[in-house]
C-alpha cells in the first residue's frame, strides 16, 4: 500500500516527538540529581573553603602573638584577637552547615576545644610577657609547646578536608555511573531515530530544493533592494552637498537635486551622461572596466577640487570627495561635490590683499635690513657694547619677515601661472646632499642626525632650484619636528618613471584627522603632542605647486609606529622629444618672470633670504 508523503512524515514525527519525549524525561531526571549534586558540593566548597580559612587565621593569630613577644606591640596583639575572632566565626559557620550531618559532629567539636585551648595558652603567654618579660614568656610557650598545639589543630582540619573530599569523590563517581547507564539508554533510541529521519530527509528533499531556489531569488531581491537603501540613505544624509553615483565607466546613474541644480539640470538629470562632461578628472585614479585585469578600484585619497562645467558652459569651482561602494561583483563611485565658489571669491579677495601688503612692506623692510647689516659690519662705527646682540635680534627678524613676503609672492606666482622654472638634468643624490648641507648648521642645533639610503644612479629632470627649496622645506620642517638626539631617514628610490624622494621623523606626528590640511595656504596645524611650531604656514603649500609644476606629486604618511613621511615625486631623466625635435618639459605653461619675482630676486642678491 502506497503511503502519502504526509502520512509518512506524520509517523515519523510521531516516533521523532516519542525519542525527544523520552530523552527531555530522562535528561530532567539528570538534571535534578545533577541540581541536587550540586547543591552538595556547593555546601561541600563551603566547608572546605572555611577549614582553609581556620588554618590560615589560625597561622595569622600564631604570627601575631610571635610579634608581641618580640616586640610589645599593642598592634601585634590587636591582629592576634582578630585572627581568633575570624575563625570563631567560621566555627561558627562550620557548625550551622555540619548541623545536618552527624558524621562530622565529633571531629567539629575536637577542632574547637583544640582552638580553645591553643587561645588560651597563647593569652597566659602573652600575660607572662607582660608581667616577667620576653624570656618566661618563651619558656612558658616551650612548656606549652604551642608549635605542636597548633600542628595538631592543622592535623584536625585536613583531617575533616579528607574527609570531605573522599565524600565528593565517592558522590561523583556514582553520578557518573548514573551519567553512562542513562546516556546508553539515550544512544539506542536516538539510533532507532535516526532510520526515520533519514527516511523522512528523503522524502523531503525535492522540497526543500524548490524552497531553496524560491528563498535565492528572494535573497537576490532583497540584496538588491538594501543596496538601493544604502546608496539612498547616503543621499539624504549628505542633503546640503551634491551627490552623484557613476559607475566605473564613468557614466553618472543617479544624481540628487543639489547636483542637478548646481550644474543646470533642474528639468532633466543628468543620467546616462558622462562624468567627466560635467566634472573633468572625476575619474582620475581610478580604474575603469577596460582597465588591466585585476586593477582594482580605489579613490584618490582626501578631498579634491575640480572645475565643474554647467550645462550653459559656465565653470563652477567645486571641491569633491570620493568613495567606492561594492556592488556584489560591481562598484559604484559616489561623489560628495560642494560648490566653492564663494570660498574661492574670498581666497581671492585675501590674495590681493596680501600681494598689496607685501608690495608695500618691501621697500621699506629692504632699507631697513639694510641699515642693520651696516650696524652688524660696524659700517657706521663700532657699537656701543651690548648692542650688537640687538641688532642681531632685529635682523633675524627682518629677514623672517622679508622671508614670509617672499613665501607671500611665490604663492601668487604660482596661482597665476607666472612662475618659470628651468628643467634640467640633475642626479637626485647631488640635491639631497646640497639640501642637507644647507640645513647643516640647524640640524647641529637641534642634534638630529641623518640616515641615508640614496641611489646615486638616478637622475631627474628638474629645476634644480625650486627642487631645492622643496627638499629644504621637508628638512626642515623634519629637524623641527623631530626629539633631540632624533634620527630622519632621507631615502631615494626609482618607481617606475619617477624618482621618490622620502623624508621620515620620529617626531609626535600629524593627527589623521588634519592630514588634508597639511598643503593648504596659511596653515599652522597642531602636532599630535598638542604643541605648534612656528612656520608661515605657507612652506607646504609652495612646495606641493612646485612639485606639480615639474609633473610630480607630493603627498604624507603616517607610519604606525609614529612620526611622520613626507615624499614627493619627479619625472626620471629627460622626456621624449616630439615630432619637430623639441623637448617638452613638465610645467610647459610657465611664463616669464612678472616685477614681482624680479623684486623678490633683487632682495635675494642682497642676501635678505
Amino acid at each position: 500500500m502506497q503511503l502519502s508523503l504526509t502520512t509518512k512524515t506524520s509517523a515519523i514525527i510521531v516516533v521523532v516527538a516519542f525519542v525527544i519525549v523520552f530523552i527531555g524525561t530522562t535528561t530532567l531526571s539528570l538534571s535534578v540529581d545533577r541540581l541536587q549534586n550540586s547543591y552538595l558540593v556547593s555546601k561541600q566548597f563551603q566547608l572546605l573553603d572555611l577549614l582553609n580559612s581556620v588554618v590560615i587565621e589560625l597561622t595569622r593569630g600564631e604570627t601575631g602573638e610571635k610579634e608581641y613577644l618580640l616586640t610589645g606591640k599593642a598592634v601585634a596583639k590587636d591582629r592576634f584577637y582578630f585572627a581568633f575572632s575570624q575563625i570563631e566565626a567560621d566555627i561558627s559557620k562550620l557548625k550551622v552547615l555540619f548541623s545536618d550531618r552527624s558524621e562530622y559532629v565529633m571531629l567539629l567539636e575536637d577542632l574547637t576545644e583544640s582552638l580553645s585551648f591553643r587561645k588560651s595558652c597563647a593569652e597566659e603567654v602573652m600575660s607572662v610577657r607582660d608581667a616577667s618579660g620576653l624570656q618566661a614568656a618563651m619558656e612558658r610557650s616551650r612548656r606549652f609547646d604551642e608549635d605542636g598545639m597548633t600542628q595538631h589543630v592543622e592535623w584536625l582540619a585536613k583531617d575533616v578536608s579528607r574527609t570531605i573530599n573522599r565524600e565528593m569523590t565517592d558522590r561523583f563517581s556514582d553520578l557518573d555511573r548514573d551519567n553512562l547507564n542513562s546516556m546508553g539508554g539515550i544512544f539506542v533510541i536516538l539510533c532507532s531515530s535516526l532510520v526515520a529521519l533519514l527516511l523522512l530527509k528523503y522524502g523531503v528533499t525535492r522540497y526543500v530544493e524548490d524552497r531553496q531556489e524560491a528563498e535565492a531569488v528572494l535573497n537576490k531581491a532583497r540584496d538588491a533592494l538594501a543596496e538601493r537603501e544604502a546608496r539612498m540613505r547616503a543621499l539624504v544624509s549628505t542633503a546640503p552637498d551634491g551627490i552623484v553615483t557613476v559607475t566605473t565607466d564613468g557614466i553618472i546613474e543617479t544624481s540628487n537635486a543639489v547636483f542637478d541644480q548646481m550644474f543646470g539640470f533642474a528639468s532633466a538629470q543628468p543620467v546616462g551622461l558622462s562624468v567627466e562632461s560635467i566634472l573633468p578628472g572625476f575619474m582620475l585614479g581610478f580604474a575603469s572596466a577596460d582597465g588591466p585585469e585585476g586593477s582594482a578600484v580605489k579613490p584618490t585619497s582626501g578631498v579634491r577640487e575640480l572645475s565643474g562645467l554647467t550645462r550653459d558652459g559656465l565653470r563652477v569651482p567645486v571641491e569633491i570627495s570620493i568613495s567606492n561602494v561594492s556592488r556584489g561583483e560591481e562598484t559604484v563611485l559616489i561623489g560628495i561635490v560642494r560648490d566653492v565658489t564663494e570660498r574661492k571669491a574670498v581666497e581671492e579677495r585675501v590674495r590681493d590683499f596680501y600681494s598689496m601688503v607685501s608690495h608695500e612692506l618691501r621697500t621699506p623692510l629692504a632699507s631697513i635690513r639694510t641699515a642693520l647689516g651696516l650696524l652688524e659690519t660696524n659700517f657706521a662705527g663700532a657699537l656701543p657694547e651690548g648692542s650688537m646682540p640687538v641688532v642681531k635680534i632685529a635682523a633675524d627678524e627682518a629677514d623672517r619677515l622679508m622671508r614670509l613676503i617672499n613665501d607671500i609672492l611665490d604663492m601668487r606666482k604660482i596661482e597665476a601661472g607666472k612662475m618659470e622654472l628651468y628643467s634640467d638634468t640633475y642626479k637626485a643624490s647631488e640635491l639631497v646632499n646640497r639640501a642637507l648641507e644647507g640645513l647643516s648648521t640647524l640640524s647641529d642645533e637641534a642634534l638630529v642626525c641623518f640616515h641615508l639610503a640614496v641611489d646615486d644612479s638616478l637622475e631627474v629632470f628638474c629645476d634644480y632650484d625650486r627642487t631645492l627649496q622643496v627638499l629644504s622645506n621637508i628638512l626642515s620642517n623634519a629637524i623641527k619636528y623631530s626629539p633631540p638626539q632624533g634620527q630622519i631617514d632621507v631615502e631615494i628610490s626609482n618607481l617606475s618613471d619617477f624618482c621618490r624622494f622620502s623624508v621620515r621623523d620620529y617626531g609626535p606626528g600629524v593627527p589623521k584627522n588634519q592630514t588634508h590640511k597639511l598643503f593648504a595656504r596659511f596653515e599652522q596645524l597642531r602636532s599630535s603632542d598638542g604643541q605648534y611650531r612656528s612656520g608661515t604656514g605657507l612652506g607646504l603649500a609652495i612646495a606641493k605647486a612646485m612639485v606639480e609644476a615639474q609633473g610630480g606629486q607630493i603627498g604624507i604618511e603616517l607610519p604606525d609606529d609614529g612620526g611622520s613621511l613626507f615624499w614627493f615625486t619627479l619625472p626620471l631623466s629627460l622626456p621624449e622629444p616630439d615630432e619637430e625635435g623639441n623637448v617638452v618639459e613638465p610645467g610647459a605653461d610657465l611664463e616669464t618672470k612678472d616685477e614681482d619675482e624680479q623684486a623678490s630676486e633683487e632682495s635675494n642678491k642682497e642676501g635678505f633670504m
